[in-house]
């Protein structure tokens, strides 16, 4: 996480690194240039890459035990910052990743927005109550559920090979959010292979939306953007914890099984 975080602080420079760097899939930038998602995304990222890094310094043992104030002051500070990532990520989960189509994204991103809430404010609960073991525990989930998104991108980088060459998956572009990435590139809109995004007057019909191949096709940047953004829905899915609820009832004082790892 601490790697991570450090790796992606430029892209606070929102409007140059961000635009332009990995993070983006080909049509990304339609979606978060201006508006609500470009706040949200700006806020999600100015909270949440400053607090990859702070936690760091919670699992670290001389801090932990000899600086306890300085410990008790960056976890409010952490738990702060990633309140406010939580909610600005709410803001962004309807495009995150690209793509106009993508309830399997959404559903999995959404649960990963409240299993990580709900784990901190298990932690801060239970250390309110000075359930010093449970609070450690339940930190520790939170900050393996948070890792659910670097996993992804990996998984995400090996999934796009085998998508491309399985063939017979599409994605679901608008001819807007077409229109948009060829303007962005400098390139005219590719009018034989979507034919069906003109009116009868030859004017774009921004609202229709089309399929789109998902192929590793650089020279089709549309096709390479489909290619990156059909599997995530299903790779943040089998990224996900499998442990989330089981163990609710420590909050309560019981025994925890991850008591002994934290």
């Amino acid at each position: 996480m601490l790697g991570f975080s450090l790796s992606r602080l430029q892209d606070l420079d929102y409007d140059h690194v961000f635009k332009d760097g990995f993070a983006l899939v080909p049509g990304y930038w339609y979606y978060f240039h201006a508006g609500s998602f470009r706040i949200g995304m700006i806020i999600h990222l100015a909270t949440a890459l400053p607090a990859g890094i702070l936690m760091v310094l919670q699992f670290t043992p001389v801090i932990r035990h000899k600086f306890i104030t300085f410990h008790r002051i960056n976890g409010y500070s952490v738990l702060l910052l990633l309140f406010i990532s939580n909610s600005a990520a709410c803001v962004v989960l309807r495009h995150n990743q690209g793509g106009g189509s993508r309830i399997a994204a959404q559903t999995a991103e959404a649960f990963l927005v409240i299993i990580t809430t709900l784990g901190m404010a298990m932690a801060w609960w239970n250390i309110r109550r000075k359930q010093v073991d449970q609070h450690r525990a339940w930190m520790l989930r939170t900050m393996f559920y948070y890792g659910t998104i670097i996993t992804s991108r990996i998984m995400n980088e090996a999934a796009v090979p085998i998508i491309s060459r399985m063939g017979g998956y599409y994605g679901v572009w608008s001819c807007d959010e077409i229109d948009f990435l060829y303007k962005q590139l400098g390139v005219p809109f590719p009018d034989a292979e979507y034919p069906q995004c003109f009116l009868p007057d030859g004017t774009l019909d921004s609202g229709r939306n089309v399929a789109v191949d998902a192929f590793k096709l650089v020279e089709k940047p549309e096709e390479y953007g489909a290619n990156l953004i059909v599997p995530f829905g299903a790779i943040v899915c089998i990224a996900s914890p499998r442990e989330t609820f089981a163990n609710m009832e420590d909050s309560c004082g019981y025994r925890s099984r991850f008591t002994s790892s934290a």
